[in-house]
């Protein structure tokens, strides 16, 4: 595959944005007609805890990742690509790990204490696994965007999407009959099943597209011995982008807890305050932000560019 411009890989990547998003509004439409915003609103409360186990597996290397890769291609420094996809996806790989055994034994006092709708407990425990799924997937992804390629990672957004919805119906109507809990977390999972497929396409094109002289399955262990000073380099460039999504996940968290609390305290129902937190944060929420797939586009594919553009002391 061959290098696009700023220009280009930003309107692919907002294309294939705008679809996701019309994809993931026609996910929506067939969630309400099925387990209707009560069980949107139980997806809702668990949500927020991925983007957090996500934003601390991740750590910002995906930024960091395309900085690096793009200054080293300028060289033509493959061995330090390497290195630096090594080193990515054995700390991601352990993060993930770990952070997902802890969440999966704190999911229970998380849905009893905090959340008002302990059925939260469900999908709270579907999505957890799909944190190691992301942090590879980032990992291939901050890859292809330090290679200022973009067209994998539109695709991969496409099939995940067209993966779920092609699923969501027929497990959540098989799981209906044994609750809404149940229909909610396998909602979540056909999701995952999305990422599993997504990564798969991912892993399948770096793979094929990947330079002769670059065989990542080669010295493996010496590469990793090798990368500490690649180790700091990432965080040096994805700490300072970590904060930023720390403060909006731990907000994303906090919210769910505020809001299903504060209508409790007004009296109302458990089940009825989970269905109007469905409404608000599974409907009305996500059309708000509908613009900012646009910004989003444009940002991911303007860092490699910058890298590139210092490289070469243009800027």
């Amino acid at each position: 595959m061959t290098k696009q411009s700023l220009f280009k890989g930003t309107m692919i990547l907002t294309v294939a944005g705008f679809i996701t998003k019309v994809l993931g509004f026609a996910n929506g439409i067939v969630l309400a007609n099925v387990i209707g915003p009560e069980g949107v609103g139980l997806i809702m409360m668990a949500m927020p805890v991925t983007g957090l186990l996500i934003t601390l597996t991740t750590l910002g290397l995906p930024i960091a990742i395309s900085k690096l890769v793009a200054e080293a291609e300028i060289k033509g420094n493959y061995r330090r690509v390497k290195k630096i996809l090594v080193v990515s996806l054995v700390t991601t790989s352990l993060l993930g790990f770990i952070l997902m055994i802890v969440a999966i034994f704190g999911a229970k006092a998380l849905s009893s204490h905090f959340l008002t709708d302990q059925r939260a407990y469900y999908s709270l425990l579907a999505v957890i696994p799909i944190v190691p799924i992301v942090a590879v997937s980032s990992v291939i992804k901050g890859y292809f965007r330090g290679k200022q390629i973009m067209t994998p990672i539109a695709l991969s957004q496409a099939i995940e999407q067209v993966v779920r919805i092609g699923l969501i119906f027929f497990l959540v109507q098989w799981l209906l009959p044994y609750g809404i809990e149940y229909a909610a977390a396998g909602a979540i999972l056909c999701g995952i099943i999305g990422e599993g497929f997504s990564l798969l396409y991912l892993f399948s094109v770096f793979k094929w597209s990947k330079h002769k002289k670059f065989k990542l399955h080669h010295s493996f262990i010496k590469q990793l011995s090798k990368g500490k000073e690649i180790f700091f380099d990432l965080l040096k460039t994805g700490l300072p982008t970590t904060g930023n999504g720390l403060i909006q996940s731990l907000i994303g968290i906090i919210q769910p807890i505020l809001i299903t609390q504060s209508l409790a305290l007004a009296g109302i129902g458990t089940a009825l305050a989970t269905k109007q937190y469905g409404i608000v944060m599974g409907y009305a929420i996500p059309l708000m932000l509908l613009p900012g797939f646009v910004t989003n586009s444009l940002s991911i594919a303007l860092v490699p560019a910058i890298s590139e553009s210092k490289e070469n002391n243009i800027i």
